[in-house]
């Protein structure tokens, strides 16, 4: 460490000596390089020191002189020397002439030590390099404080300590230490001191070797200076300051050998490295990193995904004993879906912080642009409007202007600099020069600049709290990054004001659970929290699920079951529990044991049960028939969910586990679990009738259900059992309920957290009693038989859903003697019009067959009318389309919401009524160099044709697009197919185009129909996104084999086939984009624009997807 001199005291001030406080470098002991990656210890941290300086001339060299509070003298000189100065330390400040100018100096970061010169590592042997490491952790037994840090008050002084988060999470770990050795998930929001609860960590645990691993070079560097300096634990009173500061290594290369992980753990305490070379390095070598370090600590936690790097981290928690592992990150869970492995100890929830005032309130700033320009001019006005207001009011703000590309921010950066010259606005992006990005983020930190223009963001770690103003050109894809921005932006700091995001609430693409940030009344401060506490909520209970279950686990593998989704719902009166009551219920030999997860009251048990086998009297023919049982107990409603694979009900079992006042749900009640279904269609309904001392029980299907809903009203009848499909969420689903407590679905359940999830969604409507069974059933779409046709012009026909279900390759349609893929064949109707038979056809490229639907008999038939006979064959059964048709009818959608299936109408409930689509939200694009009358692009890629206009605005649109495909034909997805593809989302964007009916636009209905239809049949790709990536690969290897041009315009078949295989990895989102350059918006009538709003209405409604409308002006 640093030999200081005899202490000398502090001088005569004189008329000479000026004051001045000066940003001192930091003072190493230890400063090299092993291996190419920088080792450095210090001995004092940089800090700010009050000084009186005094000029001092000695042969030919001046300078200042001081003499420090720690009794050491210091010499500051302006140009290197070899002459010998009598002086502790030594500081050189080039150029630097004057007190003022030494001070700006060395706030720039421009100062060095030449003495006393640092150690450098290799030179010390081996016996002196162990000693000294020895020496740091020695020093740091019992150094660790946790005292819990208290504000001023009027009759207080300030109290220096720790903050609640870090005081929380560090009990956790240490409690977890105690009890586990699995890896272990501490959660603290961005701004609550989640670096500093990691130094504490490993000073609490004097760690020999901790190995730290983090996303990035940035956090590296940011992460490796805050364990050199132990960050603010000495000035917080929390560590001692006899606590020597860590060796600490900045590991920037891939160890080769065992013999350089060797030299590198011998050489440090702390050493610091990114998931990107932990995870590449050769097995070996991996092998003895997890062997030599004595903990992992892994920053950013959520950033783990890479298979190797996965791989490398489960060396550490395998090894006997394991090396203990602990997962920091502020965001943690992957938008996969993916349950994150490690316990989760400790979680700091967002609103907790908001509500202790780690954070300051959110101000959102909406502005409006249908296009980019328009929308990248309104955020740049309104960031100098917001920045010159708060500059005014006396806060050292900044701005953050971001994007998506570099290309974006060279041009942003362009149009700040033009805007606001005086705020002086820098960039940075990857392809700067590290000088260049230094100048410019040191610009900022003094700042010399106002305005900031970066790529997505600064880099995780990057901290500078006057940062308060960001405005969003490129909206962020993912919850993950939008949470952890809004912390950058949002750390208290009672020198500055609030936060301000600004953005365009004319986008439309983002991922649906962010969709509301972006509306113009926005609650940011409400609606992050609600996002981070749901996000974090559903990775926490998926793991803790898991991790929570009790007993010997070897015979039930709990993560591969798939329960059913059913359950019997009970009410419950008592304070707790108790499962294990349930072996009670059973013979021995038939109970085999419990698995408990008590935090989240789940139980699972199996029975055995023998019967007589009923083929033979032989005693010994007996069937084993063995019952999983589950049971969700939910303290906070009450309710006790049972689902088994046995015969119900279960009221004994109820009783046994939760107490004799236990009662089944029954009665009417049960019904309310179809509340928020959207399009719902009742397609059972039970009723019982009691006639005298008998019941009837009477059971309606189909069109029959509407009668059997009138006759429970007139006739006193009782609702007995339900079976309902509609939309929920977006999504299709399912319901049945029964009056005696019992709710099923046909859904599938991907793990238990699934069926509690699904428990509890029903408990909730179940115990709502606002909501009312009338209300549930007058929702309902209302069917009816029909004997003609509807008088409503028909939109779209789709393929009956069985068909859609199978594989591809099984179904073939054969036009006469000619197979054809059913991937190249299209369901198309041949108008629209208001009166007429009812006609569709099945087209190919080279084929046609037409049909019509003929009302007879109370039943619908599907002759074919036209073309060559048409059959369909799937797998090995081949039969008339005209008789598969008569099995499972196409499904037609008319303008007023109605549907059709076979001869049963649905109508959307009576009142319920569609707002025009607002002629506003029509965008008018230039045509002026496409022929309108031209719909497709062709093989020959047409450049005047419609398809081509779009392909060419999406070739060129500034946040690229990573595939576009023209998948234009019979069979489409649509005539063009965008993907946007992040680490855990992809986009899609589904363009349906259409040629005008005449060469200028106007409103001509037949222009929308065709195109609206088209629009509402793609929504059945949202529910199959790995269907969607096969279909499109096998639509450019037909064009390919063809010898035709390409389908692809951006990407690869290698890309979409990479994405295929890992489509389960992604959440995908889908939008809809009609195209019709016919449509005039001064022109469209009220007929069309409720068109547009129906087809709207169904998007939304059944798949969450969104709608713009492009036309002309």
């Amino acid at each position: 460490m640093l030999t200081r001199a005899t202490a000398r005291g502090p001088e005569q001030d004189d008329l000479f000596s000026e004051e001045v406080t000066l940003l001192f470098p930091a003072l190493l002991a230890l400063e090299g390089r092993l291996l190419g990656s920088a080792v450095r210890q210090q001995a004092v941290p940089s800090a700010l020191t009050p000084c009186r300086l005094k000029p001092f001339t000695v042969r030919r060299v001046s300078g200042f002189e001081t003499n420090l509070k720690r009794g050491e003298t210091l010499k500051i000189i302006s140009a290197k020397t070899a002459a010998s100065l009598d002086a502790d330390l030594v500081l050189l400040v080039p150029g630097a002439t004057t007190a003022q100018s030494i001070r700006e100096a060395l706030e720039r970061g421009e100062g060095r030590w030449l003495h006393p010169k640092p150690i450098d590592p290799a030179a010390l042997g081996a016996q002196a390099m162990l000693q000294r490491l020895t020496g740091v952790t020695a020093s740091w037994e019992d150094a660790l404080h946790l005292r819990e840090g208290r504000a001023a008050t009027d009759v207080k002084p300030l109290y220096p300590g720790l903050r609640r988060p870090q005081i929380g999470a560090l009990h956790a770990a240490l409690a977890h230490a105690t009890r586990s050795t699995d890896p272990a998930t501490i959660v603290m929001p961005t701004g609550t001191g989640k670096t500093e609860t990691m130094l504490a960590l490993n000073a609490r645990q004097r760690f020999d070797r901790l190995l730290v691993v983090v996303p990035t070079d940035a956090l590296r560097e940011q992460i490796a200076a805050k364990f050199e300096t132990f960050g603010v634990l000495k000035a917080q009173s929390c560590l001692e300051v006899s606590a020597l500061f860590p060796v600490v290594t900045r590991l920037t290369r891939i160890p080769t050998s065992i013999a350089e992980v060797d030299q590198i753990f011998d050489s440090a305490n702390v050493i610091v490295t990114t998931m990107h070379i932990a995870g590449r390095a050769e097995p070996p070598v991996q092998e003895h990193m997890a062997t030599r370090a004595s903990a992992l600590f892994i920053d950013e936690a959520h950033h783990i995904g890479a298979r190797t790097w996965a791989s490398f981290r489960g060396l550490f928690a395998e090894r006997t004993p394991p090396i203990p592992v602990v997962q920091f990150t502020a965001t943690p869970f992957r938008e996969d879906g993916r349950r994150v492995d490690g316990e989760f100890i400790y979680t700091y929830p967002l609103k907790k912080a908001q509500q202790e005032g780690y954070f300051k309130p959110i101000r959102f700033e909406a502005v409006f642009g249908l296009d980019q320009l328009d929308a990248d001019q309104a955020i740049i006005d309104k960031l100098g409007d917001v920045l010159a207001t708060d500059l005014d009011a006396g806060l050292n703000h900044l701005a953050m202007a971001r994007c998506s590309t570099i290309e974006r921010a060279k041009h942003l950066h362009r149009l700040y600099t033009l805007a606001y010259p005086d705020y002086r606005p820098v960039i940075v992006h990857s392809q700067q020069s590290l000088k260049e990005r230094r100048e410019n983020l040191t610009a900022l930190r003094r700042f010399d600049s106002r305005i900031i223009v970066c790529v997505d963001m600064l880099g995780e770690g990057f901290d500078l709290p006057e940062l308060k103003i960001a405005a969003l050109h490129d909206h962020h894809k993912s919850v993950a990054v939008t949470i952890q921005f809004v912390g950058r932006f949002t750390r208290q700091d009672p020198r500055l004001g609030d936060a301000t995001v600004i953005a365009n609430t004319g986008v439309d693409d983002v991922d649906r659970s962010l969709a509301k940030l972006y509306a113009e009344d926005a609650d940011w401060n409400a609606l992050v929290e609600a996002l981070s506490s749901a996000k974090i909520e559903r990775q926490v209970r998926r793991a803790e699920m898991f991790k929570g279950f009790s007993g010997d686990l070897s015979d039930i593998p709990l993560q591969t079951l798939e329960p059913k989704m059913n359950a019997v719902v009970y009410r419950t009166a008592c304070d707790a529990w108790d499962p294990f009551q349930a072996e009670e219920l059973y013979d021995a030999g038939v109970y085999l044991g419990m698995k408990l997860n008590a935090h989240k009251r789940v139980a699972i048990f199996v029975t055995r049960a023998e019967e007589q086998a009923r083929w033979t009297t032989a005693q010994q023919a007996v069937n084993v028939t063995w019952d999983l049982h589950m049971l969700h107990w939910d303290q906070a409603s009450g309710l006790l969910y049972i689902s088994s694979s046995a015969k119900g009900p279960f009221d004994r079992l109820a009783k046994a586990v939760c107490g004799e006042n236990t009662r089944r749900v029954e009665g009417e009640e049960v019904f309310r679990s179809l509340h928020g279904f959207k399009r719902l269609i009742l397609r059972n309904l039970g009723l019982t009738h009691h006639q005298g001392r008998g019941v009837r029980y009477s059971m309606y299907m189909g069109v029959d259900v509407a009668d059997g809903l009138d006759s429970a009203k007139s006739q006193s009848r009782i609702k007995n059992n339900i079976f309902a499909t509609g939309f929920l969420e977006g999504m299709p689903a399912s319901r049945g309920c029964s009056a005696k407590g019992k709710f099923w679905s046909s859904a599938k359940v991907r793990d238990l957290t699934d069926w509690v999830d699904w428990c509890q969604d029903v408990g909730r409507t179940v115990n709502d009693p606002s909501i009312t069974t009338d209300g549930v059933f007058k929702s309902a779409m209302r069917p009816r038989q029909i004997n003609e046709r509807p008088t409503v012009p028909p939109v779209a026909i789709h393929w009956p859903e069985s068909l859609i279900m199978q594989i591809e390759e099984r179904v073939e349609i054969l036009f006469g003697n000619q197979p054809v893929s059913f991937t190249e064949c299209d369901i198309e109707l041949l108008d629209n019009a208001r009166t007429g038979p009812l006609r569709f056809a099945i087209r190919s490229e080279d084929h046609s067959a037409e049909f019509e639907i003929v009302f007879r008999d109370g039943g619908a038939r599907y002759p074919q009318r036209s073309g060559p006979k048409a059959t369909i064959k799937i797998g090995s059964k081949i039969q008339s389309l005209s008789e598969s048709f008569a099995d499972d009818s196409p499904q037609i959608d008319f303008g007023d919401g109605s549907l059709l299936i076979y001869s049963h109408l649905y109508s959307l409930p009576e009142g319920e009524t569609v707002e025009p689509y607002p002629v506003a939200r029509i965008e008018a694009w230039d045509w002026s160099k496409a022929n309108i009358r031209v719909e497709s692009q062709g093989t020959a890629k047409r450049a005047d044709s419609i398809q081509r206009t779009v392909i060419e605005a999406l070739l060129t649109d500034p946040d690229p697009y990573d595939v576009i495909f023209d998948d234009d034909g019979k069979g489409e997805i649509a005539d063009v197919v965008a993907l946007r593809i992040t680490d855990s989302v992809v986009s899609a964007t589904l363009f349906h185009c259409k040629y005008s009916g005449a060469d200028t636009p106007g409103a001509r209905l037949s222009d929308l129909y065709e195109v609206c239809g088209q629009a509402q049949k793609s929504a059945r790709w949202r529910d199959r996104p790995n269907r969607m990536l096969q279909h499109m690969l096998k639509r450019e290897q037909k064009r390919r084999d063809r010898g035709l041009s390409s389908r692809i315009e951006t990407g690869s078949a290698a890309a979409i086939k990479k994405l295929k295989a890992g489509w389960q990895d992604y959440r995908f989102e889908y939008d809809v984009r009609i195209v019709q350059p016919g449509l005039s918006r001064k022109a469209i009538g009220e007929e069309g624009l409720h068109l547009l709003a129906s087809v709207e209405t169904y998007l939304l409604e059944t798949r969450g997807m969104r709608l713009r409308v492009m036309g002309s002006d």
